[in-house]
């Protein structure tokens, strides 16, 4: 039962870390869009959508594995 919880953890930390990465790059991109922000920015939403996506894969892998999101293996 405790595997499952902690792949559930993984799972969870995952969606949390998309929102909190995703959604400040999607309004950006709606105030490029509107010509409210300036386009040298482009680089700090790709710097950012680019790390939340490497962090949603990395806690993507920890919840197949059912590894909980604190610890780098599975618990025995």
């Amino acid at each position: 039962m405790r595997h499952v919880i902690d792949g559930l953890l993984s799972l969870l930390m995952a969606i949390v870390i998309l929102v909190i990465s995703f959604l400040p790059c999607w309004f950006t991109y709606l105030a490029f869009d509107a010509g409210a922000a300036p386009s040298w920015r482009w680089v700090f939403v790709a710097a950012l959508c680019g790390l939340g996506l490497f962090l949603t894969l990395v806690f993507l892998r920890k919840a197949v594995h059912d590894i909980a999101p604190s610890r780098k293996k599975r618990r025995s």
